[in-house]
């Protein structure tokens, strides 16, 4: 039932929450931005770099926050569910707490083979 909503609001720290926004996938090309997770990231074990994008610049304000100017990538360390995320600044390479909703995520693209050679017959599709 949570899959088929057209945006889902939960806690990824749920699996029921990661498998609605898993089944999610199949009826968007792109469900990246069909969500807000309450509290953690969506993760898989041995992933790459969880990565987000600043969207807005950010000064410092408390001790332990981090600088941002739009444009700074930033790997995500984790969040601290205050909406502060604690991550590094890969163009400054300090790490600290920043604002998320300053941020984006960064998706990461790739290309998958095709396997043009693969014969389908039409009553396959």
């Amino acid at each position: 039932m949570l899959s088929i909503t057209d945006y889902l609001v939960c806690t990824f720290s749920s699996q029921v929450c990661r498998i609605a926004y898993e089944i999610m996938q199949q009826n968007h090309v792109d469900a990246s931005n069909r969500f807000k997770s309450l509290d953690d990231i969506w993760y898989y074990g041995g992933q790459d770099e969880h990565q987000q994008e600043a969207v807005l610049a950010h000064h410092q304000v408390h001790h332990g926050e981090i600088e941002l100017e739009v444009g700074d990538v930033l790997g995500v360390a984790g969040n601290h569910w205050d909406g502060f995320n604690k991550g590094r600044n890969h163009r400054t390479n300090r790490v600290g707490l920043y604002p998320e909703f300053k941020t984006r995520e960064k998706l990461r693209v790739v290309e998958f083979p095709t396997y043009e050679k693969v014969k389908v017959k039409a009553s396959n599709l």
